[in-house]
């Protein structure tokens, strides 16, 4: 029984020590420290059946409140320990890793693991913005490195998602079964065009995307609308974009609750004003100088 208790003493001093240099391993590596609170777990909102989570691009911490008041449940942040520790009670953050059509990813994919191993067990995380509108066609290493990080999140944040935006490029390249997404955006915006044609907007451009993804083989239950929530006004781009009136806001929400109804996530674009495509945007309207698009998406957001 003394052997027995001095071998037990023996291994449990060799498991302090090899515990102890990992950590020191870890920490001078230069790499995130992992969450030591709570696990996520599939009872986390994250991963429940049959809720719809909603968040609305470009925030910052002090919009918050604001945003959670009109029913928002989820906030786009970078993977910053402080970030996600500003996302209040009640909210989630989505964390934004991403690239744009065929530019560079926010992160490195060896600082993506980190980031992955860092949060992948925060309940205060959501899910992973992985790509915004890739261009399969234009970079097909693109949907390569999307299926990389999509499988590491797979593997390392149960619980989580991992979502990215669609435009009106090829999708098949990029469908949840070529890169093994969870959640697929996709985008029309359909009040577009010259100033003369502003009373009405183009509603059909949702049904021939969400065509466009049937096609693809990308299932409707994986689909997240995308919410036109901008104009262009006041921005420096190409200002064929107009922020939309309640009534036309309204009707591009009855037509994505025709095509897809009870979807895991609904996205508007944009909260914040963005210098080259958003401005103005959702934070602006309130009445006034702008429709009161925020009353419209609360009604939505907080309905029962």
């Amino acid at each position: 029984m003394h052997v027995r208790l001095r071998i037990a003493a023996v291994v449990a001093a060799f498991v302090l020590v090899v515990g102890f240099l990992l950590g020191v391993r870890s920490r001078s590596s230069g790499g995130y420290e992992p969450y030591r609170g709570p696990l996520a777990s599939p009872g986390t909102p994250a991963a429940k059946a049959g809720t719809t989570r909603r968040v609305a691009l470009n925030t910052d911490p002090a919009d918050y409140p604001r945003l959670k008041a009109l029913g928002y449940d989820l906030v786009d942040v970078k993977p910053d320990d402080s970030l996600v520790a500003g996302v209040p009670e009640g909210m989630q953050a989505l964390l934004w890793v991403g690239n744009f059509t065929c530019g560079d990813f926010e992160l490195d994919y060896e600082a993506f693991t980190r980031a992955v191993l860092r949060f992948g067990r925060d309940p205060r995380v959501y899910g992973w913005y992985l790509s915004d509108e890739p261009n399969s066609g234009e970079c097909p290493h693109v949907a390569r490195e999307i299926r990389r990080r999509a499988d590491y999140i797979r593997g390392h944040a149960p619980g989580q998602v991992s979502f990215i935006s669609l435009t009106d490029w090829p999708m098949k390249p990029v469908a949840p079964a070529s890169v093994g997404v969870d959640l697929v955006g996709l985008d029309p915006y359909p009040c577009k065009g010259s100033a003369q044609t502003r009373e009405e907007c183009n509603i059909d451009a949702i049904d021939r995307m969400v065509r466009m993804a049937d096609d693809a083989g990308i299932p409707r239950r994986k689909v997240a609308p995308v919410f036109q929530t901008f104009g262009q006004g006041c921005s420096q781009g190409d200002k064929q974009y107009w922020l939309p009136t309640v009534d036309q806001l309204r009707a591009i929400l009855a037509r994505w609750d025709r095509l897809a109804p009870r979807p895991p996530l609904e996205v508007s674009y944009s909260w914040g004003r963005q210098k080259e495509w958003a401005c103005p945007s959702l934070s602006d309207a309130s009445g006034g100088a702008h429709p009161d698009l925020q009353s419209v998406m609360k009604a939505r957001n907080t309905r029962r």
